[in-house]
């Protein structure tokens, strides 16, 4: 199943050329120029990424990059900011962004920002399966004594050089 974006716009043509650019490279795209609308879709839709604009009518892209980091459901969703105000990088990030990008739009600079962060998902994504999967594996081995290899590694830390065994230094 390919990936989804959800696209808040509010410029037609700039909401339409990077959803059909979008929609060409494989991707599942959803769109809106709404922020309240965003918020709905977001939680609806689950998106694996969002492409946001800080300025639109009603609630904007900081207001709702901040709604959607402060809920549970969404808060994983990694946002880039697309925006043609580029001295609140610093307010954006804040907020929770996780990257920005700046108008008018290079949309292979654009795709390029998406495919990095949709691969670092994916990591992350893997590595709390494992670690999850390694959680479960320490529970259901009772009577493992599962911190032996890191107390050997402590005490062996610990221990004097000279005492070590095949440390000693030979003199002749």
């Amino acid at each position: 199943m390919p990936e989804k974006i959800l696209v808040v716009e509010d410029e037609q043509d700039l909401r339409e050329l990077v959803g059909k650019y979008f929609v060409d490279m494989g991707y599942q795209v959803v769109v809106t120029a709404d922020g309240a609308d965003a918020l709905a879709l977001a939680k609806e839709e689950k998106p694996q990424i969002i492409l946001l604009d800080l300025r639109m009518p009603e609630l904007d892209g900081l207001e709702i990059c901040k709604k959607l980091k402060a809920d549970e459901t969404t808060r994983t969703i990694p946002i880039i900011i697309v925006t043609a105000y580029n001295n609140q990088l610093n307010e954006a990030l804040a907020a929770g962004a996780d990257d920005f990008v700046a108008k008018p739009v290079h949309l292979l600079e654009l795709s390029v920002r998406v495919k990095s962060i949709l691969k670092v998902r994916h990591l992350t994504n893997e590595l709390e399966k494992s670690v999850a999967y390694m959680k479960e594996l320490q529970k259901n081995l009772p009577g493992v004594d599962t911190g032996h290899w890191r107390r050997l590694a402590h005490a062996q830390a610990a221990a004097p050089k000279a005492v070590r065994k095949g440390r000693r230094s030979k003199k002749r």
